[in-house]
Formats: C-alpha cells, structure tokens, sequence
C-alpha cells in the first residue's frame, strides 16, 4: 500500500453466531432444533458448515486473483491464535484493564 510491499495474510474466521444462526435454521427447515440433536452432533454440524463456508471463502478468494501467500493461511480458531487471544487476555486482566461487570456490551 502506499507502493511499499506489504503481506496479504489469507485468513478466515469461525463466525460463530452466524454459523449458528445457518444450522439452525438448517434444522428449523428438518423440523427439529439444536435440543432435539444435541450438544455433540450440533457442534459438530456447526463445524462442517463452517468447514463448507471456508472453503468457498478461499476459493472465491483464488478466483478473483488473490495475491496471497497461501502457505500461511490462518483460521481465528487455530492452535497459536487462540493461545495468542488467551495470553492477551489474561495479560489485560492481570493488570486490571479488563474485568467483569453486569451491563450490555456491544460487540
């Protein structure tokens, strides 16, 4: 940017609410609910739904002559990246810039 060389990292993230909001309404469609399967088979639906939405995010990304290193690809959810996050919080917590408290948060 700027005509300096920079890095396009390819990446995708879980997107968790919305993942959620497909495979239920996925079972709404079935006639059932996240209760009528259970924890273990609805986590695990959420995960092949993001898996699918992943790899058509990559692909779309290849399609339009991304420039990216593909070697690094990273997922918000990978191993090093979730103990990044966990560090960092603790981090923040340790110091008192975190905390909790009864009120909305928008995010």
């Amino acid at each position: 940017m700027t005509r300096r060389p920079t890095l396009w990292l390819p990446g995708t993230d879980h997107a968790g609410i919305a993942t959620q909001n497909v495979v239920e309404k996925k079972l709404r469609k079935e006639g059932k609910d996240k209760r009528d399967i259970g924890r273990e088979a609805f986590v695990e639906e959420t995960w092949k739904v993001a898996k699918e939405h992943k790899a058509i995010i990559l692909r779309q990304l290849a399609k339009i002559g991304s420039s990216v290193d593909w070697t690094r690809e990273r997922f918000t959810l990978d191993e090093g990246l979730s103990r990044a996050v966990r560090e960092v919080f603790v981090s923040l917590y340790e110091r008192g810039l975190i905390y909790k408290g009864e009120y909305l948060v928008n995010w």
